[in-house]
């Protein structure tokens, strides 16, 4: 029973995790019309930071050994130092809809750097999915077509795909750190190296806005502290109970909320051949969660029946 209450709330953890993590793609994409790049990433870890201050006297409390502080360093400046400059660059010349399918692909990478990390080894249907997502990703990226939301498509799609990189590097040393801290601190301390590290970026930016509009301010506020704060936190709670291969494969969410919401908030239009593309990176990550054993276990019936 308590397996799976645990294995319920790592599910819901998860899937809210994603759904927050594809609305960024809307508020980024609205943020940035306005915002200058640097200021928005600043700002927005600026904002989760103080979130974290505020309940550390409740839940921050804890000894980080000494060994320890490298990899949360490491871990901080892979995502979301490295992660955000790559995927705020991403959204200057891609769709939100097209970034957030790309990163689909991110299961794919937390599987592979999973095995050779964590030696979780890959069921077949994983492999499989894996296959099938990246024909779908080098698609997308190949037939992205230009328009004022998009215009420089296939250079977006690919620096969406170096911050897919850096987060599945970035999910494997999580997973690690885990079983050791909570999934608040661990959030926390990803939230103040940000904070750290974007501040000197955002000093120096030349063509910050004297006024921002209340669309692109809210934007920026979710972005701070419902996503920044949030997200990591549900995502570190989730990740802490399953494999990081297992916990890799609910990003397969990301393109389907992306899409709703671009749709519904931004207007996006997706032309059939995005479409192809999307669906066939959907389907590629849907084959990697579905459990081979499972088909393996009917086909072993089927055979002893048949044999009766």
């Amino acid at each position: 029973m308590t397996s799976m209450v645990e294995n319920m709330k790592a599910m819901m953890c998860l899937t809210l995790a994603m759904a927050l993590w594809a609305s960024a793609f809307i508020a980024l994409k609205i943020a940035l019309e306005e915002v200058p790049p640097f200021l928005l990433i600043f700002s927005r870890l600026a904002l989760g930071s103080i979130f974290f201050l505020m309940l550390w006297k409740y839940r921050g409390q804890a000894k980080i050994e000494k060994k320890d502080y490298v990899y949360l360093l490491m871990m901080g400046a892979l995502e979301p130092c490295l992660y955000f400059i790559f995927e705020t660059m991403a959204l200057q010349y891609t769709t939100a809809s097209q970034a957030g399918v790309v990163f689909a692909f991110l299961p794919i990478f937390i599987i592979a750097f999973s095995f050779f990390a964590l030696r979780e080894k890959p069921s077949i249907s994983q492999c499989l999915g894996g296959v099938v997502a990246t024909l779908g990703v080098i698609l997308l990226c190949l037939t992205g077509t230009k328009n004022e939301a998009a215009i420089a498509p296939v250079k977006g799609n690919f620096l969406e795909l170096l911050a897919m990189a850096c987060a599945a590097v970035y999910t494997i040393m999580l997973k690690k750190l885990s079983g050791q801290y909570s999934p608040f601190l661990l959030a926390a301390m990803q939230s103040f190296i940000g904070t750290l590290f974007f501040l000197p970026f955002a000093l120096y930016e030349s063509d910050i806005p004297r006024e921002v509009s209340v669309h692109a301010l809210l934007a920026v506020l979710y972005l701070g502290t419902i996503v920044t704060a949030g997200a990591y936190t549900f995502f570190n709670i989730g990740i802490s109970k399953v494999s990081a291969s297992e916990g890799g494969m609910y990003f397969n969410l990301i393109p389907i909320f992306t899409l709703l919401f671009s749709i519904l908030v931004l207007n996006e239009n997706v032309d059939w051949m995005q479409m192809m593309s999307m669906m066939l990176v959907i389907f590629g990550v849907s084959i990697g969660l579905i459990d081979h054993r499972f088909f393996l276990t009917l086909l072993r019936r089927k055979a002893l029946f048949i044999r009766e």
